[in-house]
């Protein structure tokens, strides 16, 4: 498993990164919300993997420092696809880990991709990365934005009306601005 984590750092430094981002916020999560060890194991290699289709997507495109044309835009929305094709034939990687993978850019109001799921079809596991996902994005450097403080990706978040699970949002709050 570590080879897929060695493809994305020798792509893009920074989507290896956003990814150990992602795992800490959302193991840090996890334990907030007292999860044991199974479902910890799982969040962790979930967070750990959920960008590795980046690892298909042009420099160009992820490291833009401009707003994305509608068809760049289309090619990264390609990437939980590609990361879930890569990983699929793996037997030690879960289905849990293969959906969060493929799933963590779904909404509960059926808006996300690539598959336009709804609340019934997304799993825990998903709910948790997702808003993690989501938040590392927000308070990381990016080449398109600065770094935003951890208190407005909060409110973000919380703006996201009929997206994100509202318990879980609310249950995050002390890992946004206390961890």
């Amino acid at each position: 498993m570590s080879d897929w984590l060695t493809t994305v750092r020798q792509h893009h430094e920074g989507t290896y990164q956003h990814c150990l981002l992602v795992t800490d916020i959302a193991v840090d999560f996890g334990l907030s919300l007292g999860l044991g060890t199974f479902d910890l194991e799982r969040l962790h290699s979930a967070a750990m993997f959920h960008d590795i289709g980046k690892a298909r997507i042009p420099l160009a495109i992820l490291d833009k420092p401009g707003r994305l044309e509608a068809e760049e835009r289309a090619l990264i929305e390609t990437h939980p696809s590609a990361g879930w094709e890569a990983l699929k034939e793996n037997r030690n990687i879960s289905l849990e880990i293969l959906d969060a993978v493929r799933h963590r850019h779904e909404y509960l109001d059926g808006s996300g991709y690539p598959d336009g799921l709804g609340a019934e079809s997304i799993s825990d596991v998903v709910r948790i990365l997702t808003i993690s996902d989501i938040f590392a994005a927000l308070i990381e450097q990016r080449n398109y934005k600065p770094s935003m403080p951890r208190e407005q990706a909060y409110e973000i978040i919380q703006s996201m009306h009929g997206k994100l699970e509202v318990p879980l949002v609310a249950a995050f709050r002390e890992v946004a601005l206390n961890r």
